[in-house]
């Protein structure tokens, strides 16, 4: 928005003249002062927000809505170039400059905390994610690591190289991206198009057809298919790429006009998103067998996630998982055809296994059990898709001596999960009473998990498995329409199970940043007690978010 003496501009990133595709973002600009404000319209939906489709339908003159002006930064103050300052001086002067703006003129706050946090949150109000700046940087112009972009699902511009058909119908886009400055095919847009949406795009797509394909070197006609030429651009939505470098489960939102198809390239294929598994090279040293293979089908609100994601996220994780797990005997859970398929439990090494997971003699077991010491056996554990670790509760490398309680406060479908919140801070509080610290972590699922390290007391296994069920019992009785310590489900119905079962010798707890083989990939999410308040969303907690 460029602002000279009474003449207000509003141009796209190219350079075009948009400003009468705007006049009540130009006509709100008027009582501003002169200079270059960087910023983005926006079209809002019925519930606040931003909506590219909606947007596009306003600017063909399809539908009728209010457009925003979201302004983020100051380039020129006056007639004074200020591209230099920090971003922080200059959205000072940007800040100052709004603060009597009215109607479709909106200064963009920003949040200095934990990018990670944002994200979890716009994700969860179905925004498209958020963008990071370096508060000390100048402005550029282009892309450089001052600014990234981090999204709840990943998008990207593509070059539209044809339509497909069956018989007569239209089925989807073709599309493309430049490398190198040649138009490269990176597969096909198959959903987003209602029947309006594909009525006010035939006629652009056949006004530019030709014979010819538009990919160097391709084929001249495929059946069904129809060529263009390159000259339109797409905004599309996509569940990441295969291991050839192709968009995945792609949707398309609409046309963009402001991009100039020479401009189009992919993001980094390598990073762009969980389920980007374009190489296959070795993760610490470790080769995977099949690194695409999806473990974790998408959800509507989570990415697929395969089997290189989850050894990538053992690498991320693995150091303070392994603060959990390290020198404790572990039981597996392995989903080697996704969490839709036949699952296995596995405490034993088997025939073929890694050398990178331990196999660890225990006093009076003619069998060894599992152990993983390293960052290597988690990624070695996630080749044979183990997507989640279960270890013991015994003193590192010491199987007889008990390092800590687990009480898994388990609910009923029907108990509303600010009771199990309610339940942790009651188990907290009478631990304290008792003198033991404790702390807490979502299961991945319904429940928590309330631990306490007793190492000190020097218990043994039948002293720790007494005194759990009997602290579980006491709460019972003491209130006996919320708790129980009966594992049977009929009897469970509007009640929490204190399950005090986990304190024995061989018992295993899913462990802290373990990954749960259920829908949209949950994590078990160590928590400060300060998180564990009402409003808790434990699902949330997920491979993708978890760093």
């Amino acid at each position: 928005l460029r602002i000279d003496g009474g003449n207000n501009t509003l141009r796209t990133r190219k350079g075009s003249d948009w400003t009468k595709r705007f006049p009540a973002i130009a006509a709100a600009a008027k009582g501003l002062k002169d200079g270059i404000y960087d910023g983005e319209a926006v079209a809002l939906d019925d519930e606040g927000k931003p909506s590219f489709a909606l947007l596009q339908n306003v600017l063909d003159g399809e539908r009728d809505a209010s457009l925003v002006y979201y302004a983020f930064d100051l380039l020129h103050d006056g007639q004074q170039d200020i591209r230099s300052l920090s971003l922080t001086d200059r959205k000072a002067k940007l800040e100052t400059r709004l603060a009597k703006a009215k109607g479709a003129i909106h200064y963009v706050e920003h949040f200095q905390t934990t990018g990670n946090a944002l994200l979890q949150s716009a994700c969860r109000l179905d925004l498209e994610g958020i963008i990071s700046k370096r508060l000390s940087s100048p402005y550029r112009s282009g892309r450089s690591d001052d600014w990234v972009k981090s999204k709840c699902r990943q998008g990207q511009e593509v070059v539209i190289a044809g339509w497909a058909t069956t018989g007569n119908a239209f089925r989807s886009l073709i599309a493309g991206v430049y490398r190198e400055g040649k138009l490269e095919h990176v597969g096909r847009i198959g959903t987003g198009f209602s029947r309006k949406t594909v009525e006010q795009i035939m006629p652009r797509l056949k006004a530019i057809e030709t014979d010819k394909s538009p990919f160097p070197g391709g084929p001249k006609s495929i059946a069904g298919v129809h060529w263009v030429k390159p000259v339109l651009v797409a905004e599309i939505a996509f569940e990441g790429f295969t291991g050839s470098g192709a968009i995945r489960q792609a949707s398309f939102k609409g046309l963009r006009e402001d991009k100039a198809p020479k401009e189009v390239a992919l993001d980094n294929p390598q990073g762009a998103s969980m389920t980007s598994t374009g190489t296959k090279a070795p993760l610490r040293g470790v080769r995977l067998s099949s690194p695409d293979k999806v473990l974790w089908p998408a959800t509507k609100d989570s990415p697929a996630i395969t089997k290189r994601d989850l050894a990538e996220y053992y690498e991320r994780v693995g150091e303070k998982m392994l603060e959990h797990i390290r020198g404790r005997p572990c039981s597996i859970i392995r989903m080697p055809d996704g969490i839709e398929g036949q699952s296995f439990f596995q405490r034993h090494p088997v025939k073929g296994q890694s050398p990178l997971i331990e196999a660890v003699e225990v006093k009076g077991d003619p069998k060894p059990y599992i152990r993983i010491d390293t960052v290597e056996g988690l990624i070695a554990a996630a080749q044979f898709a183990a997507v989640e670790i279960h270890p013991w509760n015994c003193v590192p490398y010491q199987h007889d001596k008990v390092e800590r309680l687990i009480f898994d406060l388990d609910p009923a479908p029907e108990v509303a999960f600010d009771e199990v919140i309610t339940a942790a801070k009651e188990v907290r509080d009478r631990l304290k009473d008792l003198g033991l610290e404790s702390h807490c972590k979502t299961t991945g699922g319904k429940g928590l998990h309330v631990t306490s390290h007793v190492e000190h007391l020097d218990m043994d296994w039948t002293e720790a498995k007494t005194f759990a069920r009997e602290f579980a019992r006491v709460m019972a009785v003491n209130a006996p329409d919320r708790y129980l310590i009966s594992m049977s489900k009929k009897e469970r119905k509007g009640r929490i199970f204190i399950d005090y079962l986990r304190n024995d010798r061989k018992a295993t707890a899913v462990a802290p940043y373990s990954p749960r083989g259920r829908p949209g990939a949950p994590v078990s999410m160590p928590l400060r007690w300060g998180q564990v308040r009402k409003g808790l969303d434990p699902s949330l907690y997920r491979i993708e978010f978890v760093r």
